[in-house]
């Protein structure tokens, strides 16, 4: 290696070759009309949603699974989704029904020092 060569690290990769976001994933829930009509969608932002006046930007992909499939099965989903299925969107503030950090968990293994 010459002093103009870079090492890179292939740690950022997964078994199929895509490359990972090192930034934590959000859920995004979507409602869409109210009372009986009501339906919601899920969105999974590959990172934090940038808030715009009266909107929300987000890159990710729409997901048709359960919200708790999606906390359990994140980076699985998002490695196994074709690329063509990421998509930059605005998202209006009144649609928005929560915005969840995936990558956050509040459990810890503590082991009592002594």
């Amino acid at each position: 290696m010459s002093n103009n060569d870079i090492a890179i690290a292939v740690s950022g990769l997964v078994s199929g070759g895509a490359a990972i976001s090192r930034k934590p994933p959000y859920l995004v829930l979507l409602k869409d009309g109210s009372g009986k009509t009501a339906m919601e969608e899920r969105f999974i932002s590959l990172d934090k949603p940038e808030l715009l006046n009266g909107f929300i930007q987000v890159k990710g992909v729409y997901c048709e699974v359960s919200e708790s499939k999606i906390i359990a099965t994140f980076n699985d989903i998002l490695s196994n989704s074709p690329k063509e299925n990421i998509v930059e969107m605005l998202f209006p503030n009144h649609r928005i029904s929560s915005i969840r950090s995936l990558a956050f968990s509040a459990i810890k293994n503590v082991s009592p020092t002594r």
